[in-house]
């Protein structure tokens, strides 16, 4: 890489590879830091049956877009350079009007969803049902990521994550994974009744931990509004 490309300082490794559990399939996903100049397109490439993944970042966007530490692991690089910029994330916490973005987003987004399911399931349309269903258990892990300040350590590992959550709705463990998809049903009436009830208990708790927290005028006329006018 470095002989590649001389403008790479380090390589971020991430994914199951750099947490010491790669499966038989997995792939390998790098992420080279370069200190200046034009950033390179992203390739892969096969080494033996094993996919290799390389994208490029700035060392100004690594420190602008990433916060947090501890989806990455260090692989190799330029002494002090990105050691630094991880030194400075530990321990840190999103800003107030990130979570307040965040927790609005994911607020309106579980309303908005909730009708569409219901109005999949009146209509009897799996797809819609279903597909509303796991758009509402993402918004939940949206959610418990921000009020437990969850470091997610890879998008496949994340629903291990959510499960674990200290703050989290009273049946998760029983509806996220139906709501989700990944507890499989032929019966679609178990899906819409899971993420119904995950949809209801995951905006309470948002409302119990953020309710007098919120600074966006919309958000606190949305959390103002009682549930029953939104069918929940």
């Amino acid at each position: 890489m470095k002989r590649e490309y001389p403008s790479v300082i380090g390589v971020l490794v991430h994914g199951s590879v750099a947490r010491g559990e790669p499966g038989p399939f997995s792939d390998i996903d790098m992420l080279a830091v370069i200190n200046s100049g034009k950033k390179p397109s992203d390739f892969s490439y096969f080494d033996g049956d094993i996919h290799v993944g390389i994208g490029f970042l700035k060392i100004a966007e690594l420190e602008k877009e990433f916060t947090d530490p501890k989806a990455f692991f260090w692989a190799r690089g330029s002494k002090g350079i990105i050691r630094r910029v991880l030194l400075r994330w530990k321990g840190a916490k999103p800003p107030h009007k990130v979570v307040d973005k965040s927790l609005w987003d994911t607020y309106y987004y579980m309303i908005e969803y909730s009708g569409k399911m219901r109005n999949g399931w009146r209509k009897q349309d799996d797809y819609m049902t279903r597909h509303s269903a796991r758009i509402i258990a993402h918004c939940v892990e949206r959610t418990l990521i921000v009020l437990n300040d969850i470091s997610i350590i890879s998008e496949n590992y994340l629903w291990h994550q959510v499960l674990k959550a200290g703050k989290r709705p009273r049946h998760l463990r029983t509806d996220y994974p139906l709501a989700l998809g990944i507890q499989g049903t032929s019966d679609t009436s178990k899906v819409y009744r899971s993420a119904l009830r995950l949809c209801k208990e995951t905006l309470r708790m948002i409302r119990v931990e953020f309710g007098e927290k919120a600074k966006q005028l919309r958000f606190r006329t949305l959390l103002g509004e009682p549930l029953e006018k939104h069918g929940l």
